[in-house]
């Protein structure tokens, strides 16, 4: 099996590690991603020394790309590859914590908690960082509107208004968009270096770890809070809120798979869910989200005995 034998040769030796994935972070599109993967999955096998130094070697190849960079792109590269490297320095983070403590719903809790952090870091430095998501969005928009009306596609005053209004509504929960969508792609990396790992060592065992992630109560507490204050009109609350719905999102997921899939007809359930959530939008994230809550307050893989 090709899979094993490439697995074989990174994971004998710190330096074969290191040297592919050193030279696959030079690779356009999948390439930083392969190496990313590369270190999660020496961390889940061999620890953290030898997944810092293939981490470090997949990050090298970014910081020279910035460093060598045009000058009139020194801002766009900078904003770019630190982002790059947060997701990355993440995926390694909580590949330590799943290899420690072989818990996905901790994990989730836990970037959900880094998550927070952050964006408290931002509201602390940037106390009105609404201001500055309204004025950027407001740039952005305008400078489009105005492309359209000089190509002679102006859009109607209506149209017009209402992308307004979109921008005010969502400059209230962009830090924390834009905080989840880095906290997605890091545990969305380790997910992908556990299957790896399960493929090679533990067929099968990646489903059964996702299909058992619930919160604890202690999250509950944490979601009734936040989105109490959000509804509130609290701005810190707004932004995070997108955080908190996501950890319980994933729980809920989790729930769903594991009752669904235990009967015949799951992928055809399953199938519906997504194409139900996609309908509904928001709301039905928003579902999703309270089946998480209400799983981890009433647990009811062991009311229905579908813990396996």
């Amino acid at each position: 099996m090709l899979l094993r034998r490439f697995t074989d040769f990174i994971l004998q030796s710190h330096l074969q590690a290191m040297g592919v994935a050193f030279l696959l972070s030079f690779i356009p599109l999948v390439g930083g991603s392969l190496s990313i993967l590369i270190a999660a999955l020496v961390t889940l096998r061999k620890g953290a020394f030898a997944g810092t130094l293939v981490l470090c070697a997949a990050i090298v190849p970014y910081l020279l790309s910035y460093a060598y960079s045009a000058s009139e792109q020194t801002q766009v590269m900078l904003i770019a590859t630190t982002i790059i490297i947060t997701i990355n320095i993440l995926t390694w983070l909580y590949a330590l914590l799943l290899r420690r403590y072989n818990n996905w719903s901790l994990v989730i809790e836990i970037a959900a908690l880094s998550g927070i952090i952050a964006v408290g870091v931002i509201y602390f430095i940037y106390p009105d960082v609404q201001s500055w998501w309204l004025a950027e969005l407001s740039k952005y928009t305008n400078k489009m509107m105005e492309q359209a009306a000089a190509d002679g596609a102006a859009l109607p005053e209506e149209m017009q208004a209402g992308i307004t209004t979109s921008v005010q509504e969502f400059k209230r929960y962009a830090t924390g968009i834009l905080v989840v969508s880095i906290l997605f792609n890091a545990v969305f990396q380790l997910i992908l270096a556990r299957w790896w790992q399960a493929i090679v060592f533990n067929p099968g065992g990646l489903r059964k770890e996702l299909h058992q992630i619930r919160l604890s109560s202690l999250a509950v507490v944490v979601f009734i809070v936040v989105a109490g204050l959000a509804y509130a009109g609290q701005a810190f609350s707004l932004d995070i809120l997108p955080i908190v719905v996501t950890a319980f999102c994933a729980g809920g997921l989790s729930l769903i798979h594991n009752l669904l899939m235990s009967n015949t007809a799951g992928w055809f359930w399953l199938t519906l869910v997504y194409l139900g959530v996609m309908f509904l939008s928001w709301m039905g994230i928003v579902v999703i989200a309270m089946a998480g809550v209400l799983d981890s307050l009433l647990d009811f893989r062991k009311r229905l005995g579908t813990m396996n």
